[in-house]
């Protein structure tokens, strides 16, 4: 009797199992370096989003000037003041283009967080905040806090600006350094250290 050749089928099925083995394993595989580039991805254009805004508030620091700002409501605010009652701060900012509308090139630069976003909004020297909705930027998502602290002429920190107990003609007045810390809703967070304007 001549000897048959060709596969059992116990082999095909156990071939089948192996195969189908492989494959799960190579669209997990697949399946997890695509879940990482993603992860990655998304990691590299936050931490150039964070890059970017902190490029903008340092150059708002930079070319701050110690001059009051007409807040709409026959009234001068101070060159650089906080909210207290909520993050805020509100100051002039110098170096921008001259223009018809405002040849001085100054602006009044506001931060605010809303909505669990860092916004930065900000109006010529010849508008007004209570008129004009000014030109809003959104830097910064997922903020859950941001903490800011401000250096006196006396070596002094304080969260809120102008001082408590503060002359009250000091509407000129700058910090002498800031500290500006951002916390994100993923327990990270960055801080860094601007130099203020002399102004005092």
């Amino acid at each position: 009797m001549k000897k048959q050749s060709g596969f059992t089928l116990i082999e095909v099925i156990v071939s089948l199992f192996l195969l189908s083995i492989l494959s799960i394993m190579s669209y997990q595989a697949v399946e997890l370096m695509t879940q990482l580039n993603f992860k990655s991805q998304q990691t590299f254009n936050n931490e150039s989003k964070i890059s970017r805004a902190l490029q903008i508030i340092s150059r708002d620091f930079i070319h701050m000037k110690p001059r009051r700002f007409f807040d709409g409501l026959s009234d001068m605010e101070p060159a650089y003041i906080t909210d207290p009652s909520d993050f805020g701060i509100r100051f002039t900012r110098g170096g921008g283009p001259s223009v018809k509308s405002n040849p001085s090139g100054l602006r009044r630069v506001n931060y605010i967080l809303r909505d669990d976003k860092f916004v930065r909004i900000s109006w010529g020297a010849t508008e007004s905040p209570r008129q004009s909705d000014g030109v809003e930027l959104i830097l910064m998502d997922n903020v859950s806090k941001v903490e800011i602290a401000h250096l006196d002429a006396n070596g002094n920190s304080h969260p809120d600006w102008p001082p408590p107990n503060a002359p009250s003609n000091t509407g000129k007045l700058l910090p002498r350094m800031i500290e500006l810390k951002i916390s994100f809703q993923d327990e990270t967070e960055v801080s860094r250290l601007y130099p203020g304007v002399f102004s005092n």
